[in-house]
């Protein structure tokens, strides 16, 4: 099967590095996939992702401009972070569309992935069954009202469509009467793993570290409260003589103070970041919302309690079973449960053990499977005979098909 993903560019997020392991699967199963940009296409291959974002330089060293057809700097750079310098206005969206459509290879499948390029999956619905692969609920990213029109009505066009999580499932059908399947990603299991002595940390002790995802750019992401969180722990624990280091890790160093010490220690992917995962005692996800966020069941993964604020966890993690679950803003809240795990780690071993157990569910031979799935089921339903009377009737055709869609 030939399968075409629709990209506005390459991003370094969680979202991105999702679909990038979508497509990896789905070529070790012997699909061929490309991936479609405004300015290229490409043939996927395994890994290649990790080369594009790893080091740009050096990926464009090794792939010449023109076996890509892609530029540099559209490959890197993720819309979301510069949306201004991709989309002005509305000649700017067609423009980014024509690019899609002109550089689409003619595949069985075309799945867009950002909000936006799902306007070209559908414009070619005569052509390839159209699926539009929900990463989040993106209109929350832009303050430009335009922008967020835009980007709503995605949620109503004519395509098939799939959410990540059942926070994102339940938002669009409450709000919009929008059904979707639903399909959860994966993590690599080879990369996020325990040593299997990961319980040992778990005792009395004086000094204890937790772990967060640093973003003061998106208010959302809940970073202020984390710190406020951080803040309100150590005044606690002071008094008992135990002391809490923290650490976060994210795409920019913070660019100002903040009301309690914390260490950046940098831009961590993959083996990296599990490290770091496996050396915390807690990780601490503090956003209001998310749509499966990939931070605390990677961090299960490595056998690390973890503490998550509850909109977008829902599809993995039950609070006090195999994780702590707080609501956003809470901040006493957060707390209050930050400090009953370190002075209950022997309570806090069997929730980082069954976090382990949940992790194993989220393989990614089960996840791609689950999506080969839902094409065939979308493949079945999808009427290509629909969409070409509007292309017969635009070119002012009439034929006898015609009839029977008129009744």
């Amino acid at each position: 099967m030939k399968i075409s993903y629709l990209l506005i560019g390459f991003g370094k997020t969680g979202g991105s590095i999702v679909l990038y392991n979508f497509m990896d699967k789905l070529v070790e199963y012997g699909h061929d996939v490309y991936a479609v940009t405004p300015n290229g296409s490409l043939k996927w291959e395994i890994g290649i992702w990790k080369k594009i974002i790893a080091d740009e330089k050096a990926f464009s060293k090794k792939f010449t401009l023109e076996k890509l057809k892609l530029k540099v700097h559209d490959k890197i750079n993720l819309i979301l972070n510069h949306n201004d310098k991709y989309f002005k206005d509305i000649s700017s969206l067609k423009k980014m569309i024509s690019g899609l459509l002109n550089n689409w290879v003619e595949s069985d499948v075309t799945i867009a992935t950002f909000s936006w390029t799902a306007y070209a999956a559908t414009a070619l619905s005569d052509k390839t069954v159209p699926i539009y692969h929900m990463q989040h609920f993106e209109e929350i990213f832009f303050k430009d009202l335009f922008k967020r029109l835009i980007t709503r009505m995605t949620y109503s066009l004519p395509i098939f469509k799939i959410s990540n999580s059942l926070w994102l499932k339940n938002l669009l059908n409450k709000n919009f009467n929008v059904s979707s399947y639903l399909l959860n990603p994966g993590i690599d299991l080879s990369v996020f793993k325990n040593d299997g002595d990961y319980l040992k940390k778990y005792i009395s002790k004086d000094n204890w570290t937790i772990v967060s995802f640093f973003d003061e750019e998106r208010e959302w992401k809940g970073f202020d409260d984390a710190v406020s969180a951080v803040k309100l722990l150590r005044e606690k624990l002071n008094k008992k003589n135990i002391k809490v280091n923290w650490k976060v890790f994210g795409l920019n160093p913070p660019s100002k103070k903040y009301e309690t010490e914390f260490e950046y220690v940098g831009k961590l992917f993959n083996e990296d970041l599990a490290k770091l995962y496996a050396s915390a005692d807690i990780v601490l996800l503090t956003s209001w919302y998310e749509s499966f966020p990939l931070p605390p069941i990677e961090a299960m993964a490595c056998g690390t309690l973890v503490l998550s604020t509850q909109y977008g966890v829902e599809d993995y993690m039950i609070d006090n079973k195999n994780g702590l679950v707080t609501l956003p803003r809470k901040i006493e809240d957060m707390a209050s449960k930050l400090e009953w795990a370190i002075m209950n780690p022997d309570k806090v071993r069997k929730i980082v053990e069954e976090g382990v157990n949940t992790s194993l569910k989220y393989n990614w031979d089960n996840r791609v499977k689950e999506l080969l799935c839902i094409i065939e089921e979308v493949k079945q339903k999808h009427d290509f005979v629909k969409y070409n009377l509007f292309n017969d009737l635009v070119e002012g055709k009439f034929y006898d098909y015609m009839y029977e869609k008129f009744k």
